[in-house]
């Protein structure tokens, strides 16, 4: 029977990714850095208009845990997922790049996958980017009951947002009843913290690791720092924090030991989308390869770096990558 290294439980998305004029993100109020969530009648209309005045960049699987595990995958572990999707859109979503199929436990249903727009405004040198995303099939993901035996052959189960309450009471339920063992990464995102802390509570205490950035750390805890953010989710129970800063880089915190990390240098920027879902992967890559916290928060950033250099996951990092970082830096 598989032991695998990580399984993810999260949104599954295809992603379209377009250059769309300032005007058009003015418009329907969308800020860069920012997440959104709209509803069919949006998509209908806003994406007729995008057609016309935007420029289709590319299209890819996405989805947050999706992004890590598939990159977790491409560098060599031995990965797996849960989620809900479209049966339509299997195809498109490459489920192959998340584990074998024997791996996955993928429930296939008559309704579209979700969807994610990634709209980049050209003029922005920093090529951050508006997400809007519709849930569709996503919603549907462990409302038919799940195998805990199925997520007890991991090392790590990485969980990542849902736009509906069902999947999340489904993660809930999931961590309660999983054994100590099993040690649980989670990035909330600006969807699952709009929901709050109370609603959260019960996934923070049983982490083993929480990726957050600056601002959603802050409205989570109510307070303005980094530090005494950090401070309050240890003090829940989270064991190692590690703050997603874009382009200023990397913290993290435990109850021993802080860390900065700087942002690795690149030699392009295409597209940001998913770079805190590969710094995820980068750290827990390192976790698992015994690299301890401050080499596993460095290869946190070369991974991240790595990625943005192409649009969606054409540019994640793979096991040589990973290998020579480890031998330069050993």
């Amino acid at each position: 029977m598989t032991t695998f290294d990580a399984i993810g439980f999260g949104s599954l998305n295809l992603d379209e990714f377009w250059e769309a004029p300032r005007g058009f993100l003015a418009e329907h109020d969308l800020e860069p850095g920012r997440e959104y969530v709209r509803d069919l009648d949006w998509f209908t209309k806003a994406y007729a208009v995008l057609a016309k005045q935007g420029v289709l960049k590319a299209r890819d699987p996405g989805g947050s845990a999706a992004n890590t595990i598939a990159a977790l995958a491409k560098m060599g572990w031995i990965t797996g997922f849960f989620g809900s999707t479209g049966v339509k859109d299997a195809d498109d979503l490459r489920l192959a790049e998340l584990g074998p199929p024997v791996n996955l436990r993928i429930m296939l249903r008559d309704v579209p996958a979700g969807r994610c727009l990634a709209l980049i405004d050209p003029a922005d040198s920093h090529r951050d980017r508006a997400l809007v995303i519709l849930p569709n099939a996503n919603d549907l993901a462990g409302l038919g009951g799940m195998d805990v035996g199925y997520f007890e052959r991991a090392k790590w189960v990485h969980l990542t947002s849902f736009v509906s309450n069902g999947p999340l009471r489904a993660q809930i339920e999931l961590v309660e009843r999983l054994n100590g063992q099993v040690r649980i990464s989670f990035d909330p995102g600006a969807v699952y913290v709009s929901k709050g802390f109370a609603a959260l509570e019960p996934i923070l205490r049983r982490t083993d690791v929480l990726f957050a950035a600056e601002e959603e750390l802050s409205a989570l805890t109510g307070e303005t720092t980094a530090e005494h953010g950090a401070a309050i989710m240890l003090q829940v129970g989270v064991n190692i924090v590690v703050i997603k800063r874009g382009a200023r880089g990397l913290r993290c915190f435990s109850q021993d030991e802080e860390f900065d990390q700087p942002a690795v240098a690149t030699r392009q920027v295409l597209d940001r989308t998913g770079a805190g879902d590969v710094a995820a992967a980068g750290f827990l890559s390192g976790m698992l390869a015994g690299l301890g916290l401050r080499r596993s928060l460095g290869f946190a950033a070369a991974a991240a770096s790595r990625s943005i250099e192409g649009y969606g996951r054409s540019a994640y990092p793979d096991r040589e990558f990973f290998q020579k970082w480890c031998d330069v830096e050993a």
